[in-house]
């Protein structure tokens, strides 16, 4: 059975089979798309810092409050320069301070390591 029947068929009514041909067709362009595309490093300069307590919070993902508590915390403390209201923040050094704060971390309330 060639694959443009397959697609006419629905899902319900596909055999084992058809419907691992089915996959094993869309694993195999997926696999050549992936080779196509030319991976894009970005280089500029404006990508290594972020700005502000939203920069925080696109840096690690987190909301607003969080973002406060992390900055308060001093657990980036050397990635962050801050100019009167302003916040400049490299974003590689704060990533690699929150890791070296998160294998200091011994656990929990409940936890004992």
């Amino acid at each position: 059975m060639d694959l443009s029947s397959i697609l006419s068929l629905p899902i319900g009514l596909m055999t084992g089979a058809q419907f691992l041909t089915l996959m094993a067709e869309a694993y195999r362009n997926r696999q050549e798309n992936e080779s196509e595309a030319i991976p894009v490093t970005n280089t500029e300069d404006d990508s290594r810092y972020a700005y502000g307590i939203p920069g925080i919070c696109e840096i690690f993902g987190c909301s607003k409050p969080t973002a406060q508590r992390i900055k308060r915390s001093g657990v980036i403390k050397d990635a962050i320069t801050q100019y009167g209201r302003t916040i400049v923040i490299d974003r590689q050094k704060a990533l690699e301070l929150a890791r070296e704060a998160d294998n200091k971390r011994k656990g929990g309330r409940r936890c004992k390591k």
